[in-house]
């Protein structure tokens, strides 16, 4: 029964061991970072941020001035059409004013 006693002990010494191994290099890898690297990482990930914010507003603006072109371009083609009927019926009504005096100047 001594062998037992004496294998307990030592597999619970070789237990401790590798957990005290493994405990130390969790601490050494979730530890939290020097003042230092923990304000440069914060640096670098905020001009991350803005760099991305920046090409963001970039786009946005590309986007915005190319839907505003296409607008004023619709815009401009609608009024043109717009200008186009209204001579068409311009020059419809002149043509019915046209024909009216014509078969009254016939008639009478």
């Amino acid at each position: 029964m001594s062998e037992t006693t004496e294998t307990g002990k030592s597999g619970l010494w070789l237990g401790m061991l590798i957990g005290g191994a493994i405990g130390a290099a969790a601490s050494l890898l979730l530890a939290p970072k020097s003042g230092s690297a923990l304000r440069e990482e914060l640096s670098n990930t905020y001009k991350s941020l803005q760099d991305k914010r920046n090409r963001l507003a970039a786009n946005v603006k590309e986007k915005a001035q190319s839907v505003a072109s296409s607008i004023g371009d619709h815009a401009s083609e609608l009024s043109d059409k717009a200008k186009e009927g209204k001579q068409i019926v311009s020059d419809a009504l002149h043509a019915v004013k046209d024909d009216m005096k014509g078969r009254n100047g016939t008639d009478a």
